[in-house]
């Protein structure tokens, strides 16, 4: 198969829904499978990683940190763009492309200034990282191998960027603002850090609000919890391994 006839196959045309594609989902309320989602991101305490005791007295850590999450959130907005692409009816995907949008801000007067990876790039700068320093790392090829697997279906692309991004960038930058604020006060952290922490919420919710949408129109339960419960317990992972590599093990 071409990667045209991929993209073709993609649009589902060969079984093709009017109602499906066209009409807004009847059922808006949020699915009671959210709570349990939420029980088990409370279960897993990502705020509390060791990752996070380290990078509070190492800067090498945070520059870690920095030099990986400049690869890891450009990955993410594109990942984004492509699961909003894949939903076939148009107000869902509108959901998923509000996400989309709020992670690239408008182009504007020669660049996307609001644009998260832009912003990250201006606490690289802050921070004295070469440009030639970033490069990615195993465990985050990994963690975006996992994302990008999970996003290959509509259904399990919502959670693994609702719930194992957007919804886990909530702790995790809360902890890595406090390990800034300890380890490197100075440095330009605040802008990034507070772009992401505000709008994720939103976007969080936004996602649960579309998973719940997409059950409603005959989308799998399992299907959500498995790939939801699986994109927690894959950036932990991912934490496990960065700490092993911030620790030279």
């Amino acid at each position: 198969m071409t990667s045209a006839d991929q993209a073709f196959a993609n649009l589902s045309l060969d079984s093709w829904h009017y109602e499906r594609w066209f009409l807004p989902p009847a059922d808006q309320s949020i699915h009671p499978i959210v709570n349990e989602i939420e029980q088990h991101i409370s279960s897993r305490h990502l705020e509390l990683h060791p990752f996070f005791s380290l990078a509070e007295s190492s800067k090498l850590a945070l520059e870690l940190w920095v030099c990986q999450e400049l690869v890891m959130t450009n990955a993410f907005s594109q990942i984004v763009l492509a699961a909003a692409s894949s939903i076939v009816n148009v107000h869902l995907r509108a959901m998923l492309s509000e996400v989309a949008f709020g992670e690239h801000g408008v182009f504007r007067n020669g660049a996307a200034r609001r644009a998260h990876p832009w912003l990250l790039n201006q606490l690289r700068e802050s921070m004295g990282i070469a440009m030639d320093a970033v490069k990615p790392a195993g465990p985050t090829l990994r963690f975006i191998r996992r994302l990008v697997e999970a996003s290959a279906k509509p259904l399990s692309g919502v959670a693994a960027i609702g719930v194992g991004n957007e919804r886990l960038i909530i702790p995790e930058y809360t902890a890595i603002k406090k390990c800034f604020a300890k380890c490197a006060p100075i440095v330009n952290y605040d802008e990034f850090l507070d772009a992401n922490l505000s709008e994720d919420v939103g976007h969080s919710q936004l996602c649960y609000e579309l998973a719940s949408a997409m059950i409603a129109m005959g989308a799998s339960v399992e299907e959500y919890r498995k790939a939801a419960i699986a994109s927690v317990d894959s950036r932990i992972a991912y934490f496990d391994e960065l700490l092993l590599l911030a620790s030279g093990k």
